[in-house]
């Protein structure tokens, strides 16, 4: 069985060595940088007091120059505060007491290494989704070539090498993975070179 999804969280942190700190300090009443963009795996510290207490809310609230605390966020702090960003979710945070003065700012959270492709190459499948310990892709292709698979983290890190230089047929063509046991549950990306082509495919493994 293999590894739970917080183990894995905690391998992407690990294995995303190109992770950046970050820090917004308080000038008067603003954040310096009010925006501030990341990725996954980065380090931030936002700085905080009693006079300027920090809060994280929903953008809606941002929006509104609000103070009421988002309910699964880090709540209000009175003194600086460091995380590390684990999921491409943006952030939006706001003076407690100068809200109403504009005092408020933003972490745009970018996804890290490959992002899914779907418009490359069309008619190509991927199932079970989520796998286990196999699955297949099936795709129509009008000519004979080669094909070469291999699975990234979402920190774009090569995990696996699956397939390279597979002849295929034109036609339908189904083919089947067999995945090492040792790794983690979680999302990745199944990148195909397919002739002088590529595509992405997001998949789950349990």
């Amino acid at each position: 069985m293999k590894k739970i999804y917080s183990i894995f969280l905690l391998t992407i942190i690990t294995v995303c060595m190109k992770a950046t700190s970050y820090t917004v300090t308080i000038s008067g009443f603003s954040y310096s940088p009010a925006t501030l963009t990341v990725t996954v795996g980065d380090v931030v510290t936002i700085a905080a007091n009693p006079n300027h207490p920090l809060v994280e809310v929903s953008q809606t609230t941002w929006n509104a120059s609000g103070t009421t605390s988002l309910s699964t966020g880090f709540g209000v702090k009175n003194s600086n505060h460091t995380f590390t960003i684990s999921t491409a979710t943006d952030i939006y945070y706001v003076c407690q007491n100068h809200a109403s003065m504009g005092m408020k700012g933003q972490i745009i959270v970018s996804t890290v290494g490959i992002k899914e492709q779907n418009d490359v190459i069309g008619n190509i499948s991927v199932f079970p989704n989520p796998a286990k310990d196999k699955f297949s892709i099936k795709f129509n292709s009008s000519e004979s070539g080669n094909i070469t698979a291999k699975l990234y983290s979402i920190c774009g890190q090569e995990v696996e090498s699956l397939m390279v230089n597979k002849e295929f047929n034109a036609g339908v063509s189904t083919l089947i993975f067999d995945l090492k046991n040792d790794i983690p549950a979680g999302v990745y990306f199944l990148q195909l070179n397919y002739n002088t082509k590529k595509v992405v495919k997001k998949i789950i493994i349990d």
